[in-house]
């Protein structure tokens, strides 16, 4: 079974963009798209304990009719999530005429981790409920499987920067990425941060076996954040891509608050690998 790219929208300003990358993406690996509309359960209860404040009979009647509120509510937000779906297709249906759509219940990072269909997922930076950090940061953890976070506007990558940290695992996804259509015909920069020379050196010999040219950077920075970030702006970068969790000093900056700052501030698409 082919893996399918799957664009999770939720009717928020970064669903268009979640949209087209999505099918961007689809067309270049070759893959099916999947529109997932995730009703995520609130935090707010829908019915107050008020037998201190409230006779028996009052608060019985006032419970069922707060009951047949949250009812309708749930059924106003699954035909509102339905159009959601319906309009990123239509959105889509030429270049992608068969897409599937899903509307399921529960925490989004959980129900992504169950879609064994999935190869890619593509979620906006900010969502309608969950501001940027915590929340992507757990959609990222719980997966096994790349995921692209893209800002509110979308434009089609043809810069793409690698922030290599010269592990295995970053040596292993470099592997990846070598092969990978999505970054076909791109052009490369590979970008390490208080890194070694001869990690460089490694990474750029791997490239060029791979058929690949790509412009080197060996930065010397405080901060990882803010060297990759100048490096982006400075380079017109529209792509950024980087290991979600690695095993040097790049793994100090993923994790925690700095991966907030990233996602936040990045002004690029962001394609996590796991």
């Amino acid at each position: 079974m082919k893996k399918s790219v799957i664009a999770c929208v939720d009717g928020s300003p970064s669903t268009r963009a979640v949209c087209l990358y999505a099918g961007w993406a689809a067309r270049l690996l070759n893959s099916p798209l999947t529109l997932l509309h995730v009703l995520e359960k609130s935090d707010q209860p829908a019915v107050s304990d008020l037998t201190g404040s409230l006779g028996v009979d009052s608060h019985e009647q006032l419970t069922e009719a707060l009951v047949r509120v949250e009812n309708e509510r749930s059924r106003l937000l699954m035909a509102q999530g339905k159009a959601v779906l319906a309009g990123c297709a239509e959105l889509l249906k030429q270049g992608h005429p068969e897409v599937q759509q899903l509307q399921r219940h529960g925490a989004l990072d959980t129900i992504l981790a169950e879609l064994s269909e999935a190869g890619l997922m593509v979620l906006g930076r900010r969502g309608r409920e969950h501001p940027v950090g915590s929340h992507l940061e757990s959609v990222i953890w719980l997966q096994k499987q790349p995921v692209l976070v893209v800002p509110e506007t979308f434009s089609p990558p043809s810069r793409m920067m690698f922030a290599y940290d010269g592990s295995d695992v970053g040596r292993r996804n470099l592997a990846r990425l070598s092969t990978s259509p999505l970054l076909s015909g791109l052009d490369w920069h590979i970008v390490m941060v208080n890194g070694e020379p001869a990690a460089m050196q490694e990474a750029q010999a791997m490239l060029q076996e791979a058929g690949i040219h790509a412009d080197a950077a060996l930065l010397s920075d405080e901060s990882v954040t803010g060297a990759l970030r100048r490096y982006a702006d400075e380079h017109e970068i529209d792509l950024t891509v980087m290991g979600a969790y690695g095993h040097s000093r790049l793994r100090r900056f993923f994790i925690g608050s700095h991966t907030s700052a990233m996602l936040a501030e990045s002004r690029q698409p962001l394609l996590m690998l796991r």
